[in-house]
């Protein structure tokens, strides 16, 4: 299961960093690290929802089998 979430999260980085970075127009080396800065922190906020809905699953699974 950890493994599964480290590629999702890798994913969610590599794409949402990659969006970003191909809106931008003239690139300095700043622009692209502010990219990847800005990809990391969408992941993050992505990745927080879909552990949230994870755990939501799990838990009603838990109380309804009992």
């Amino acid at each position: 299961m950890k493994k599964n979430m480290w590629i999702l999260f890798i994913s969610l980085f590599v794409v949402f960093s990659f969006v970003d970075i191909m809106l931008l127009m003239d690139t300095n080396v700043s622009d692209i690290l502010g990219a990847l800065f800005l990809g990391a922190i969408q992941s993050l906020i992505v990745f927080t929802g879909v552990l949230i809905i994870i755990l939501l699953v799990k838990m009603i699974k838990k109380y309804t089998t009992n």
